[in-house]
């Protein structure tokens, strides 16, 4: 993303900060219903990407039960996120854009981008960042607890800073130069893109 555009992106989202958690809406046993899915083992290390205000964070760690990490554009979003899960030594929160940020390669088992995917513009960029920070074998997840149809609703404000997701299947082709695509799914509640590096 280029530095204006991330600038946007970072304002838009240290504008929504304040309120994002009063605004989830979607029960915690969907989403962690949902997450359960992932098929994420005890002992991996995750990576939770545009984490917010670290809404699944806690519920990715009961999975692993190893520390976790998360990281968002949003100083406001992360500085929540801090708040919420101060005391919690395993859970750890970046501000950074996760394409750019000089994470070590190959450090993660699974990284998870969760109700956030449309706002990642330029998917082939995306696709080579999680293939450098994943160890082969390693998975990624896109996430939403909503359906397109409602995802779409949601975004019709946010103008040059989301896209229009296409069915999961013609979106996995932005990431098969370097994953093998396990899941390509969605319904009315849900979408789903689940991968693992060649």
């Amino acid at each position: 993303m280029k530095n204006n555009g991330r600038e946007q992106m970072k304002q838009f989202f240290d504008s929504l900060a304040p309120h994002w958690d009063e605004e989830e809406v979607i029960p915690e046993a969907r989403r962690d219903g949902l997450l359960q899915q992932l098929g994420i083992q005890k002992g991996e290390n995750v990576l939770d990407i545009a984490c917010g205000t670290g809404v699944i964070t806690g519920s990715l760690y009961k999975l692993t039960d190893t520390p976790v990490i998360g990281i968002d554009l949003s100083d406001e979003m992360i500085l929540r996120a801090k708040k919420k899960y101060e005391g919690v030594k395993d859970i750890s929160f970046i501000e950074g854009d996760f394409l750019t940020y000089p994470f070590e390669d190959s450090s993660f088992d699974f990284a998870v981008i969760y109700n956030a995917y449309p706002h990642f513009l330029e998917p082939k960029k995306l696709s080579i960042a999680l293939a450098r920070v994943l160890k082969k074998g390693g998975h990624f997840a896109v996430l939403h607890s909503l359906g397109r149809d409602q995802l779409s609703i949601c975004h019709k404000h946010t103008g040059s800073l989301s896209r229009v997701l296409q069915e999961p299947k013609e979106e996995s082709k932005y990431f098969m130069d370097f994953f093998r695509i396990q899941k390509a799914e969605e319904g009315k509640v849900f979408y789903f893109i689940l991968g693992e590096k060649k």
